[in-house]
């Protein structure tokens, strides 16, 4: 058999294995088998060109997938607003470094910042402004980390630092990032001071990723009750305690559905002749085993829980039932009054008003009888939905008070903004009156801006007959307080 047939058959099958590099070298018979290995060898060449040029392509393709798979992981992963690192970044880095830990390698501190009275900054200097805050507190908090640590932001105004810090230099960490969060920030014209609540847990190879971020949580939400510490560890008391609030909000609402919720009253006096001019409606939990709860133990998880609109229908239902039956029996005057606490936040409710005016005529209630207090959670718009609901309970002649006067946002220049018909004197203001002359000359004060205004003022928090004598040479308009009995059944037996 003629040689050069074996290789071109070689050659055939290198070309099949993707080897283009074949050496047929035609001979000087210049016969047929010489075309068929010239034709091979151009084929071979052929080939090796279009392998390159689609090897080519193919790398350029892989680069373009690759920067495209970088950018969605660089989205998903980044917070948009901030730039900062977002919840789902932290997440993987918890459960990476958990792993370290149990290869018995050290593991960092995680620390939860949640910015303190972030909503009345949006309701004040609106969202832009908001926005700016958030982002330059994330500016603050990638320049107080160290190459290493990792600074997100969970969402709204909640973020999160993973440090390499133990347990003895978590704490003050958690004091220096305080003090940046302490730093005003400019606003156009306004200097706003954010602040913050620090929670920090430090991670050990026992916990989940989601454990220990709920303990971090957990001891961020203590230090944000607490005035004075700003700054706690967690500790697994925290847990029990919030686990156990869990639990109560569940309760909560069968509370609500099966009737264990109900109003005790506390009775407010008229300084002119002393009579009973009408009662504070003040909520109770009647729980079959914790037994009666106060307002502080379940009002915040109402709050939370989105049960407080509930709450309120419930307690005014069960006010004005109340008032009825104290009518029909002729226990109190005409005018005598029941007081119902709502909060700012359900004034946001356009329809809030028209759930009054029903439950006022299912009830058959003159509207004059029902006082609405607000307390304030927070400061009051003067151009939102809350003006709306304050005009529409005014045009139906319900009066609104604003409670714990002197405590909060409240000043007259703010009230005369709203149409309010009177004010609540706060506890804080009583305290001292019948013994510190700088206390009555503030008492006075408030007093007389109160007739300057046209309000009506009632003192609450009264509990010495030295503390009344003072407050009705004051010229205070009604009292209020355990002088004149605790809250409970009315009319008293």
């Amino acid at each position: 058999m003629d040689p050069r047939i074996q290789d071109i058959v070689d050659s055939i099958l290198k070309i099949a294995g993707g080897d283009f590099a074949v050496s047929l070298r035609p001979s000087q018979q210049r016969d047929d088998i010489d075309a068929i290995m010239v034709g091979i060898k151009a084929m071979a060449n052929r080939l090796s060109g279009t392998y390159e040029e689609l090897e080519q392509r193919v790398r350029q393709r892989t680069h373009l997938l690759e920067s495209a798979r970088d950018k969605m992981e660089m989205l998903a992963y980044t917070d948009p607003l901030t730039s900062l690192a977002n919840r789902a970044a932290l997440m993987r880095e918890l459960a990476s470094q958990l792993d370290a830990a149990h290869r018995a390698e050290p593991v960092s501190t995680l620390f939860l910042i949640d910015l303190d009275d972030f909503k009345p900054i949006n309701d004040i200097h609106g969202h832009n402004a908001g926005d700016r805050v958030l982002q330059e507190v994330a500016t603050r908090l990638r320049q107080s980390v160290r190459p290493g640590d990792l600074a997100t932001r969970l969402g709204g105004d909640e973020f999160a630092i993973l440090a390499r810090v133990d347990a003895s230099a978590a704490k003050t960490m958690g004091q220096r990032l305080l003090q940046v969060l302490r730093e005003p920030v400019e606003v156009g014209p306004a200097n706003i001071t954010p602040g913050g609540s620090i929670g920090f847990c430090v991670g050990h190879e026992s916990l989940t990723a989601e454990q220990w971020l709920e303990c971090a949580d957990t001891a961020m939400y203590v230090a944000k009750r607490d005035p004075k510490e700003k700054v706690q560890q967690f500790e697994d008391f925290m847990l029990y305690e919030r686990h156990r609030k869990a639990l109560l909000s569940t309760e909560l609402r069968r509370a609500l559905a099966s009737g264990q919720i109900h109003p005790a009253y506390q009775t407010v006096i008229s300084v002119v002749d002393g009579t009973e001019v009408g009662v504070e409606a003040l909520a109770r939990w009647e729980h079959p085993e914790l037994g009666e709860l106060s307002p502080a133990d379940f009002l915040p998880l109402a709050a939370e829980s989105g049960l407080l609109s509930q709450l309120t229908t419930r307690l005014l239902d069960c006010a004005l039932a109340d008032l009825g039956q104290w009518r029909r029996g002729q226990q109190v005057s005409e005018d005598f009054r029941v007081q119902v606490n709502v909060t700012p936040s359900e004034l946001m409710d356009l329809a809030f008003s028209d759930k009054v005016t029903q439950k006022l005529r299912e009830h058959e209630i003159p509207p004059e009888c029902l006082v609405i207090e607000v307390t304030e959670e927070r400061y009051i718009s003067g151009d939102r939905p809350e003006l709306y609901s304050l005009r529409a309970l005014r045009e139906l002649g319900v009066r609104v008070f604003i409670d714990d006067f002197g405590a909060g946002y409240s000043s007259f220049g703010y009230l005369s903004k709203l149409p309010v018909a009177g004010v609540k004197v706060d506890r804080s203001i009583t305290i001292g009156v019948d013994s510190d002359p700088k206390q009555r000359a503030v008492m006075q004060a408030v007093l007389d801006l109160a007739v300057a205004c046209g309000l009506e003022c009632i003192v609450e928090g009264v509990e010495t007959e030295a503390e009344a004598a003072v407050l009705r040479t004051l010229g205070a308009h009604c009292l209020q307080g355990f002088l004149f009995g605790r809250p409970g059944s009315y009319p008293s037996i």
